[in-house]
Parts: structure tokens; sequence; C-alpha cells
């Protein structure tokens, strides 16, 4: 079946209505403060890899469990060290622990839809400025990554290959070479974006139509649930009820 029906088609079981979504997204931005220990971020980051797999995104549960596992392995290494290692550790250690945000964004991205988003938003009456803005950003957010690899390879054939070792060695200069073209891209892509949403309409006043019918089922009921029950549990955890 076309990945794009999946994402779109709200028959299936594995299905979930995207306000259900937008709230496990802000649970995940509750937990990113309760949380404090590396167990209590595996298994936040556990929950985002079953939530993935249950939605049918393979690949970025894979990802996200590398990611993950490399970013612990590190903290793990670099916690013995000093000096500068010390440091890139506490970087390390910040990107590992905001690793259920990246498996927050492949949800939110991967799975859903502008036009789906839009109608679910509009369904909660959200005013059309925040809709739209929303929907924008959702559709947005991917062009960085793919910006990003672009001015990779541009500076891997000028030979100045954005790694590690250069960062450290020349960081404003790294910066300055990313930075630059990047911004100027998402300047070059809002305008492309905001005419895409001109041509489809987006600025018609009164009711949109949409191509299938937004509800909450029982299934999206049960989902939530379980993102609570989840979120709770973590909570007692990080406060030492279970050792």
């Amino acid at each position: 079946m076309d990945q794009s029906f999946v994402m779109t088609n709200p028959h299936r079981i594995n299905h979930i209505d995207p306000r259900i979504k937008l709230i496990h997204t802000l649970i995940a931005g509750i937990l990113l403060f309760i949380v404090r220990s590396n167990a209590g971020v595996l298994l936040n980051v556990a929950l985002m890899v079953a939530v993935l797999l249950f939605l049918g995104l393979y690949g970025c549960a894979v990802r996200l469990t590398i990611y993950t596992t490399v970013l612990y392995g590190l903290t793990q290494l670099l916690a013995f060290t000093g000096g500068m290692a010390a440091f890139i550790g506490v970087t390390v250690y910040i990107f590992f622990k905001f690793a259920p945000v990246v498996g927050i964004y492949y949800m939110m991205t991967k799975s859903i839809s502008a036009s789906e988003l839009v109608n679910a938003l509009e369904k909660i009456g959200l005013p059309r400025a925040i809709t739209i803005t929303l929907a924008v950003t959702l559709r947005f957010m991917p062009t960085i990554g793919q910006e990003m690899s672009t001015i990779k390879d541009s500076m891997k054939i000028r030979n100045i290959p954005l790694n590690l070792w250069n960062v450290l060695k020349a960081p404003l200069m790294m910066m300055e070479f990313v930075m630059v073209p990047l911004m100027m891209r998402f300047v070059k892509v809002a305008e492309e974006l905001a005419a895409a949403a001109v041509v489809r309409g987006i600025e018609r006043p009164g009711r949109r139509g949409a191509l299938f019918k937004i509800k909450v089922r029982p299934q999206d009921f049960i989902y939530l649930l379980v993102v609570i029950l989840y979120a709770v549990f973590l909570y007692f955890f990080e406060s030492g009820v279970f050792g």
C-alpha cells in the first residue's frame, strides 16, 4: 500500500487522531523536565520506539534506537575522562536526554500530513492563524534535514567536510559555513511554502472540506490512556517509588 495513503487513511487500526498526537507531544514535553536519570530517559525512548513501530514507522524506530544507543554509550565512555572530553560529554548527554524529542519529531512529521493536521485543528476551533502556522511548521521541519544534507555535500566538494574534528578545530568558521547558506535557504523555502499554501486555497474563508472525516475512535482513547499511564509510571520511577 502506498505510504502516503497509510499516513492519511483514518480507517486503519494504527491511525491515531492528530489531536491525540498533539496531546502526546505536550506530555512528552512535560516528561523532559521530570525524567532526569539515564534509565528514565531510556524508558521514555522505549515508549517512543513502541509508538513508532505501532504507527508503521519501522525505519524511524530503528534510527531512534541507534541514535539513543550511540549517545548513551558515548555518555558512559566520556564520563570517565576529563578536560575537553568531559565538556564534550556534557554536550553528548544533552543530546541523549532529548532523544525522546527525536521520536516525537518522527511521529509528527512522518505520520501526519499538513492537510490532516489543518482539518484536525479546525475541528477544535483554533484560530486560522495558529492552524496555518502549525501546518507550515510541520511541512517546514523535514526540509531542514534535506537542506543540511545539501550543505554538507557542497562543503565536501570544497574539501571542507562537516565533521566533529572540523567543528572542534574551527567552530566559528564551521558555523558560518553552515548557518549562512542555511538561513538563506530558509527564507527561500518559506516563500515557496507560502506560495504553495495560497495555491492550495489555505486563505479561503469558511469551512474547508476534507477527503477523510477525522474523529476520535476507541483506539485513540486507548493510545492516550497508555501514554498517560506510562507518563505516570515514569513520574513514580523518577520519584524512587520502585526502589
